[in-house]
């Protein structure tokens, strides 16, 4: 038996930045399975969803199983994806966060929309998929260097960065990607934050029980992006990232994200937890 949950990175990530107080504004494309009241979980939660496109199909969906800490997937359906006409009048704002699930983002739209003055992040996970015949999800080579030249953040999984760089992660391979910042996420065990200006950090992720962790990272980079936006630390920025992460993965679905102060409080614990990473 399985339990439908509304997800995507427009989700997680949105409400991440929401959970600080964040003016969000989602630009998405959904099926006809996507209702107003499926929507309303953003919009009571006063997230702008007036650039979410609709199309006659269905939205894309996945079913997932989690075995042992790893994750299957099966596409049991796909949207139609993003065009320029769609986000032609999106509105400007201080970080953008590009989270394709299954390619809806095409890889030129990407570019097209990293032309704007504003602080632009990409989890590049639809990037990296392919769906076989019989719908399992697996991973496809990927590495587009005009795209990469122009991102500020990259954010990878652990799995991800294996496919992009190669299992031994170094300062000298993430230098040569191009975003001037690189999230790699694992999980219970942290995150790896790098930045050609401060150079490597391991970030640890509070210790808590996870029962989901379904949109933990997405959750992470919406807060950091707002926290990034305002204060311009970078580690701070990881930390309290984390911290919203911590609290979505307690629960099933994207029903916790923790209050401003309860964030604050895990994230003091996370960035004392910080160290560098000599390269």
């Amino acid at each position: 038996m399985f339990e439908a949950q509304l997800g995507s990175p427009c989700v997680y990530a949105s409400l991440g930045a929401r959970a600080l107080g964040a003016s969000v504004v989602v630009g998405s494309k959904v099926g006809r399975d996507v209702t107003r009241e499926h929507l309303r979980l953003l919009t009571r939660q006063r997230v702008d969803t007036s650039y979410v496109r609709r199309t006659d199909g269905l939205s894309t969906a996945f079913r997932i199983s989690y075995e042992d800490g790893e994750r299957s997937m099966w596409t049991t359906s796909r949207c139609q994806p993003l065009t320029r006409s769609d986000l032609a009048s999106f509105p400007q704002s201080s970080s953008l966060h590009l989270g394709p699930i299954l390619n809806e983002i095409p890889q030129s739209l990407a570019v097209w929309l990293t032309g704007r003055d504003t602080i632009t992040c990409l989890d590049p996970q639809g990037y990296l998929r392919r769906t076989l015949r019989d719908g399992r999800v697996a991973r496809l080579k990927w590495r587009n260097d005009r795209l990469l030249r122009r991102l500020d953040v990259l954010k990878l999984s652990e799995d991800e960065a294996a496919v992009v760089l190669g299992r031994r992660l170094s300062a000298r391979k993430l230098g040569t990607l191009g975003p001037e910042v690189i999230l790699i996420t694992k999980g219970g065990s942290g995150t790896t934050m790098w930045s050609k200006a401060e150079g490597m950090f391991r970030v640890p992720a509070f210790k808590t029980h996870v029962r989901d962790p379904t949109g933990a990272g997405d959750a992470l980079v919406g807060a950091m992006l707002v926290t990034l936006a305002r204060t311009g630390d970078l580690l701070w920025s990881v930390a309290v990232g984390s911290a919203v992460a911590s609290f979505v993965v307690e629960r099933v679905g994207p029903t916790n994200f923790g209050t401003a102060k309860q964030v604050q409080k895990r994230a003091n614990v996370i960035v004392d937890g910080a160290f560098k990473v000599k390269s």
